[in-house]
């Protein structure tokens, strides 16, 4: 038998709804202003942390491809 792999990308909108910050900072357990801060530095464990939960909650499946 073999196995099914579905290999789902999503992308983040082009624009975030309004109070996605608060959201996500909920979500991880941080401060509003750490997301500030990371997502300006653009780099870090936290904004990799903050990018993936974004993405699962507000990310639009861009393409889904079965194996």
């Amino acid at each position: 038998m073999t196995k099914t792999v579905i290999v789902k990308k999503t992308t983040l909108p082009e624009f975030l709804p309004h109070g996605w910050k608060k959201e996500v900072a909920k979500t991880l357990g941080i401060h509003i202003n750490t997301i500030t801060n990371a997502m300006n530095s653009g780099k870090g464990a936290t904004y990799e942390r903050i990018k993936k939960v974004a993405i699962e909650k507000y990310g639009k499946p861009e393409k889904i491809t079965i194996i």
